[in-house]
C-alpha cells in the first residue's frame, strides 16, 4: 500500500470531522422546520457549511427565505477569495478548474497552504 502524503492524511481527518458536522446539520435543519428532502437539497446546492448553518439558523429563528438566502450568500462569497488563492497555488488545468472550484472552502485552503512540500499537493 502506498504511503499517504501529509496532505492526504490531513484531508482524511478533515473529511471525518466534516461528516460529523453534516449529521449535525441534518438534525438542525429538520429541527428548524425543514423537511428531510429540503435539508438534503440545501446541503446539495449550498456547499459551504457556514452558509448552510446560517440559512437554517435564520429560518429556525423565524426569518424569511430571502433573508436566509442573503445571509448565506454573503457568507459563501468568501469562498471566491479562497478559490482565487487555491487556483494560484494548485494551478489546475482549465478543464478541471470548475471541479476544483467545488472544493474551494476554508478547510481545503488551510490544508493546501499548510503543506511544506508542493509535491504533496499533487494528490489533492
Amino acid at each position: 500500500m502506498p504511503r499517504l502524503t501529509p496532505a492526504v492524511r490531513s484531508g482524511l481527518s478533515i473529511a471525518a470531522a466534516v461528516g460529523i458536522y453534516g449529521v449535525s446539520f441534518g438534525a438542525l435543519g429538520v429541527a428548524s422546520g425543514l423537511s428531510v428532502a429540503q435539508t438534503c437539497t440545501l446541503s446539495l446546492l449550498m456547499f459551504t457549511g457556514g452558509s448552510q448553518f446560517a440559512f437554517v439558523g435564520v429560518i429556525g429563528g423565524g426569518g424569511t427565505g430571502l433573508s436566509a438566502l442573503a445571509t448565506a450568500t454573503l457568507l459563501g462569497l468568501r469562498n471566491g477569495v479562497y478559490g482565487m488563492q487555491l487556483e494560484a497555488l494548485l494551478r489546475p488545468r482549465r478543464p478541471m478548474a470548475p471541479l476544483f472550484a467545488q472544493f474551494a472552502i476554508d478547510e481545503s485552503m488551510a490544508n493546501a497552504t499548510a503543506q511544506s512540500d508542493p509535491k504533496s499537493l499533487s494528490a489533492i
